[in-house]
């Protein structure tokens, strides 16, 4: 068991989220970063939908209430256990009573794992907190104690001890994205590729603002009717500016969606920092 001493801005519990139950208004959730939640758990041994802790930015920091084994990954960062400077993406072996912290790192999001995972109570089948609407366990906040599944890490060795970190965020990234559903709103769907956004500040968990550097002009005035959402979806307001859905995305939008992330672009998009500079790119869709 671990007890949290420090959060940082946001820790949340996230598995790889809930799925089957949009019809009913309910979000997938689940980690932003996908790849870098599987490969916790996958470097642990564990099931990849094993419960793992999404940290933003960094500070958190907890003490081992039994002998753990646990790695960081996403986000590349100093990790210190004790005064034991360590690295995310490796394979720690904690005892009772050390510490462990994370520092700010390259990218914006870590994903904490620990052996067997954490032992959360799931809603509709999954433990991901829904920032948006609630549903799952309360974020985390200091002095909870985070019970585990740990299985014994003197028995079961590591499949994997150390990784390089998958992706590290440059101050100018490429997205890729695939068309549609609503691209012939847009005058021209080349100026969708032909500049350079800038992720805003005001993004979170639900969305990804980004400052065009020529707003997007609509070929048809008025608005659609609603129409379902998915994660990765690019939504045009009338400003001009798109916001590219994250993983508590409503379920429903009214802008047209100009195009969708592919899923690996979604995961890298939620380790870029606000400031930022990020270009599209049409997606290979025979990949």
């Amino acid at each position: 068991m671990l007890k949290v001493l420090e959060t940082g801005p946001q820790a949340t519990f996230q598995d790889l989220g809930r799925t089957g139950y949009s019809g009913l208004g309910v979000s997938p959730s689940g980690a932003f970063d996908r790849g870098a939640a599987r490969r916790a758990n996958r470097m642990l041994g564990n099931d990849e939908n094993s419960a793992v802790i999404e940290i933003l930015f960094g500070g958190f920091e907890v003490v081992a209430e039994n002998p753990v084994r646990i790695v960081f990954t996403g986000t590349d960062a100093d990790v210190f256990v004790d005064k034991r400077r360590m690295r995310t993406n490796t394979v720690l072996d904690i005892q009772k009573g050390q510490t462990v912290r994370l520092e700010i790192g390259t990218g914006l999001r870590a994903y904490l794992g620990i052996s067997g995972g954490f032992a959360v109570e799931p809603v509709l089948g999954s433990v991901a907190t829904d920032t948006l609407s609630g549903i799952g366990p309360d974020p985390i906040t200091s002095g909870t104690s985070l019970p585990t599944n740990a299985k014994n890490p003197t028995v079961e060795l590591p499949r994997i001890k150390h990784l390089p970190t998958q992706f590290v965020p440059k101050s100018h990234e490429v997205l890729d994205i695939v068309l549609g559903p609503r691209h012939d709103w847009f005058a021209e769907t080349a100026e969708l590729f032909n500049q350079t956004f800038q992720i805003s500040s005001d993004s979170d968990r639900i969305g990804v603002n980004l400052i065009a550097s020529r707003p997007l002009q609509r070929a048809y005035d008025g608005e659609l009717a609603s129409e379902g959402a998915m994660r990765g979806a690019l939504q045009i307001p009338p400003s001009g500016h798109p916001v590219a859905f994250g993983a508590d995305h409503p379920i429903t939008g009214g802008y047209p969606v100009i195009g969708v992330l592919t899923s690996e672009s979604v995961d890298k998009m939620a380790q870029l920092s606000p400031g930022t500079i990020v270009t599209f790119r049409a997606a290979n869709c025979t990949n």
